[in-house]
């Protein structure tokens, strides 16, 4: 379930709390683990929104899990909010909290759709662009689509800025569309 409500205040009270406790930069890459595991595993969200399966249970799969390697402000947080009876958020928890780590850094997040992956070269120069444009730290996802035939697209904070060629041949397509030509009479 996705409330926006309950994922931003939750996710906000983490975020006080690592930065009270200076645990701010642990507490960002444990939500970012937790966030890519529940999009990795589909077993771990049917778990987590189990009504049967007990709390306690819960926490024993979570501490099994990420244990060895989440912080401990993190997993009292996690096990806070399974005694809530809260779980089914968690995974939209950890990504606000991404969010609010993101805003409080500076950084912004940016997606490129190419036809072929982008060399180290071409990948320094975006972020080098980008970054000089935004006055931000660039944080770069990739993405290929061959059906963009040539050129990029990149995607930030909802603004697109499209160069690829299917744009370009969709809008000389527009062009030649409209019949200029007027017959003299």
């Amino acid at each position: 379930m996705d409330n926006p409500r309950i994922n931003y205040r939750y996710a906000r009270a983490l975020f006080d709390l690592a930065k009270e406790n200076n645990q701010l930069e642990q507490a960002n890459i444990d939500m970012a683990d937790l966030a890519r595991v529940c999009r990795q595993n589909r077993d771990l969200r049917m778990l987590l929104k189990s009504p049967i399966i007990m709390g306690y249970k819960k926490i024993s799969v979570i501490r099994e899990i990420f244990g060895k390697t989440m912080g401990k402000v993190s997993i009292a947080f996690i096990e806070i909010i399974i005694r809530k009876r809260r779980e089914e958020h968690l995974f939209h928890i950890a990504e606000r909290f991404g969010d609010l780590y993101r805003k409080e850094m500076n950084i912004k997040k940016a997606v490129v759709i190419t036809i072929s992956p982008l060399s180290d070269e071409m990948r320094k120069d975006l972020l080098a662009v980008i970054s000089k444009q935004t006055g931000s730290t660039i944080e770069l996802e990739e993405k290929i689509d061959a059906s963009i035939i040539g050129g990029m697209i990149v995607k930030l904070d909802g603004i697109q800025f499209d160069d690829s060629i299917r744009k370009k041949l969709q809008n000389l397509r527009s062009e030649f569309s409209v019949n200029t030509f007027v017959r003299d009479f």
